[in-house]
């Protein structure tokens, strides 16, 4: 299977060692990479193209979502995943750092972390999650870099592979699933108000009541990813946002 390898890495003053270890990388988990650098276009009209015609050979684009030249990932790179979404592509992409885009912002300009405006004044979109929306919602994001992505695409890591009874095994659907749990914790614990949480959760994952209370009993004793600044409304939008994927990866 070919993954298309999208992000600012091709700027590297290292890019050929950089996609040499890529490509090993990939081969070791059985996808082939295809890299920005392969088509040899020196000319942007011709590189363009060029790009788009290894996002068409392509089954999934990786992207390298982390801070480019400011405080979002690279342009060139967004433009891509909105490309391969049009073309009905599975998308993922990898930032070093899981915290919300408004804690990254304020981390990166130095403004205090509950800022909800940049040093520009401009708004900062806070839904809780690690990207843009426009990024965020519809790609599977993961904290690490290319191998831990490739890990995530294979079945994760051995906690991901053997899951406990009454868990998904598609890691798409367990990591959406995981956002469930946070949101049935939060409500045990006082913190969001709903009277009918389990009755919640089915209805936005589309999956009987019975099935909500098995992954409840499936995750008890499993800790949740830590994630800094979550609050409230961050934990209710991920959860709806997160049923949503996992209706697509049944």
């Amino acid at each position: 299977m070919k993954i298309y390898l999208a992000g600012p890495d091709v700027f590297r003053p290292d890019v050929l060692s950089w996609a040499e270890l890529a490509r090993e990388t990939c081969r070791r988990y059985g996808y082939e990479a295809l890299i920005p650098i392969d088509h040899g276009e020196t000319e942007a009209p011709r590189i363009f193209q060029a790009n788009l015609d290894l996002i068409r050979k392509a089954q999934i684009v990786v992207a390298n979502l982390n801070p480019f030249r400011g405080v979002e990932p690279d342009s060139g790179t967004c433009f891509e995943l909105g490309y391969a979404l049009a073309l009905d592509k599975k998308v993922f992409g990898y930032v070093e750092r899981m915290e919300t885009l408004q804690a990254r912002v304020n981390r990166i300009e130095g403004g205090d972390p509950a800022r909800t405006h940049d040093n520009l004044g401009m708004a900062i979109e806070n839904f809780g999650l690690p990207l843009n929306l426009m990024l965020a919602v519809p790609a599977m994001i993961v904290e690490g870099g290319l191998e831990d992505c490739l890990k995530q695409l294979r079945g994760g890591t051995r906690e991901t592979a053997t899951p406990a009874a009454n868990l998904p095994e598609n890691p798409l659907a367990r990591k959406a699933v995981e956002a469930a749990i946070r949101y049935l914790r939060w409500v045990a614990d006082g913190k969001i108000d709903d009277g009918k949480a389990i009755a919640t959760v089915a209805d936005q994952y589309k999956v009987r009541e019975e099935t909500v209370q098995g992954w409840i009993n499936g995750w008890s004793g499993i800790s949740l990813a830590s994630h800094a600044d979550y609050r409230p409304d961050d934990v209710v939008r991920q959860m709806k946002i997160s049923g949503r994927q996992f209706r697509s990866a049944k």
